[in-house]
């Protein structure tokens, strides 16, 4: 079986005072792989608190982040991570730790799984 994980590429880059937020869209073929996605974000950012009802919001120190679904077109999902944080650093290093985990996704459900 074959599973196709769409990118838009997609980003935006703000800061209205006093946060620095990045906003990155990205499409998934399925909601099964959109779930998969979610349950590795969780997995990978577990220690922080988290609120799992809409989506995925992870709450860390200054900020937060969410990832929601934006739109879905038969079964594609579009897909929209929010970063919002007072400490720019703070904001890029969890930035680059969820691309990290997509990347990582990315990679392992473009090819055959069996």
């Amino acid at each position: 079986m074959k599973y196709d994980v769409v990118m838009t590429k997609e980003k935006d880059i703000s800061f209205v005072n006093p946060y620095h937020q990045w906003i990155q869209r990205e499409s998934f073929a399925s909601n099964l792989l959109y779930d998969k996605f979610l349950n590795w974000l969780s997995g990978e950012f577990d220690l922080y608190l988290q609120d799992e009802q809409n989506g995925l919001d992870v709450f860390f120190l200054n900020g937060r982040f969410s990832v929601k679904k934006v739109a879905v077109y038969k079964e594609n999902i579009e897909i929209e991570i929010n970063v919002i944080s007072k400490d720019m650093s703070i904001g890029n290093s969890i930035a680059n730790q969820i691309m990290s985990v997509h990347n990582h996704f990315e990679n392992m459900y473009s090819y055959s799984v069996k």
